[in-house]
């Protein structure tokens, strides 16, 4: 299970994992509460991040980007006694899943061409990208029933380690 996050300045960054390759999650960077009535053994709190900086010269604007993902380990949660190796590398893809489709989102943001109302329209795309995240996590746990299902778990797991590497 997972919950897509969009960049926040509230938490201290020691609340928060930054994607990069090699980068492992582990079970003790699920710091959040169980909820009570999920029937999920974890959940991932993940998604796209990001920020950005504005020069607007008369019409000329120049937007730079810092974008990325992140686990929240506030918000992420396991339950101790369902603490599994292939239920954490579930949880690791869903993590993956996220910095995929932050990379598309970045790819967009910087080669946009935007307006005066560039706020708007970032925001717009960033949107458009969290609800696709959304889609495609959803997507991945409906297929692996939540690890569940162990060669299409394989089969996404193939599928990710390939997107990764472009």
């Amino acid at each position: 299970m997972l919950v897509a996050l969009h960049y926040s300045t509230a938490y201290s960054q020691n609340d928060f994992i930054e994607w990069g390759r090699g980068v492992k999650i582990d079970w003790t960077d699920f710091k959040g509460k169980a909820q009570v009535n999920s029937p999920f053994a974890a959940m991932s709190a993940v998604g796209i991040h990001y920020k950005y900086s504005s020069l607007v010269i008369e019409e000329v604007i120049k937007i730079k980007f810092q974008i990325n993902s992140k686990f929240d380990r506030t918000k992420s949660w396991s339950r101790s006694k369902l603490q599994t190796a292939d239920v954490l590398k579930h949880e690791q893809l869903h993590f993956d899943i996220s910095e995929i489709v932050s990379r598309e989102f970045k790819k967009e943001a910087e080669n946009s061409t935007y307006s005066k109302n560039y706020k708007n329209e970032i925001i717009d795309i960033f949107n458009r990208y969290t609800k696709y995240l959304e889609k495609l996590q959803k997507k991945y746990d409906d297929q692996t029933m939540h690890s569940k299902n162990k060669p299409r778990q394989k089969e996404w797991e193939n599928l990710i380690r390939r997107e990764l590497l472009k």
